[in-house]
């Protein structure tokens, strides 16, 4: 598990190398965080729970997620000016990655 746990983190840490992204996250689809480096004030439950595969715009900017796979959700906070076809392209690909850690862990 110690393997895939670091892999999630590292593909949380090339979503948020990206300058348009200020912070990302793992969880499983019953809202469940599996890992994510939201900042603090931001509670990670509440994040979790209000992502579904939605885009969510606030003062503070904008909240994506995506299904990875059947078991977890990527999801993103995002700069209120961000390009959100480069942040849903971006989110994309780090879910596809997510769902290949996680069906690798199954099989571990």
């Amino acid at each position: 598990m110690a393997d895939t746990w670091s892999e999630l983190e590292e593909v949380i840490r090339g979503l948020t190398s990206l300058s348009d992204i200020r912070a990302a996250a793992v969880v499983r689809r019953d809202g469940l965080i599996i890992t994510h480096n939201l900042p603090e004030g931001v509670d990670p439950r509440t994040t979790a729970a209000m992502t579904a595969a939605a885009l969510i715009e606030s003062e503070g900017g904008k909240l994506v997620s995506t299904g990875a796979g059947d078991q977890a959700l990527v999801i993103a906070l995002a700069y209120r000016d961000a390009n959100l076809g480069l942040v849903l392209m971006a989110l994309q690909r780090a879910s596809r990655k997510v769902d290949e850690i996680l069906r690798s862990a199954e099989t571990r």
